[in-house]
């Protein structure tokens, strides 16, 4: 039951933004700011395909935080790596994300969004669906580089009218 649970942020961590997503109402920042914010999603996905789960930490500022329901907060590059890692092993991940907002002020980015995820084990059994809402929030660095800063996730009924995704 604990890595149902913990999976759910997953879908935050491993969800590809397709050029739709930003659709919504963008206030503040730059199409720069936009397109750096969804190669980080593409990044995102690539590593944790890959299982690169040093890659997938990178991501995150040194400052970092996982906010996985139901767990303590994983901080810092290294604790976000072995969550990642631990909870990816002999798993499938398919991710829908509906962004409702995203918004830059200065150098924070954010947006909110419903997810789906479906997960299944790599060894068979039955798909699980998972719905819910996510907050991420990006940071850009003295090095002018965005990542993610904040990562979390909570689930919610309003999104559960949303179609279960399938793990390619």
């Amino acid at each position: 039951m604990g890595r149902r649970l913990s999976l759910g942020l997953i879908c935050v961590s491993v969800m590809v933004l397709s050029s739709n997503v930003w659709a919504v109402e963008r206030r503040g920042g730059t199409e720069a700011d936009y397109a750096a914010i969804d190669a980080i999603e593409v990044q995102r996905q690539a590593a944790y395909d890959a299982r690169d789960f040093e890659a997938l930490a990178d991501l995150y500022t040194e400052d970092g935080w996982v906010m996985a329901r139901r767990r303590p907060a994983m901080r810092g590059r290294q604790e976000i790596r072995d969550f990642f890692a631990s909870v990816a092993e002999d798993t499938e991940l398919a991710v829908t994300f509906d962004v409702d907002e995203v918004e830059v002020i200065g150098r924070y980015t954010w947006n909110v969004a419903r997810f789906a995820l479906t997960y299944q084990s790599m060894s068979g059994g039955e798909p699980v669906h998972d719905f819910g809402r996510a907050l991420i929030l990006y940071k850009k660095g003295d090095d002018d580089q965005w990542r993610i800063h904040r990562d979390m996730d909570t689930p919610t009924p309003d999104a559960a009218d949303m179609t279960p995704p399938v793990p390619q």
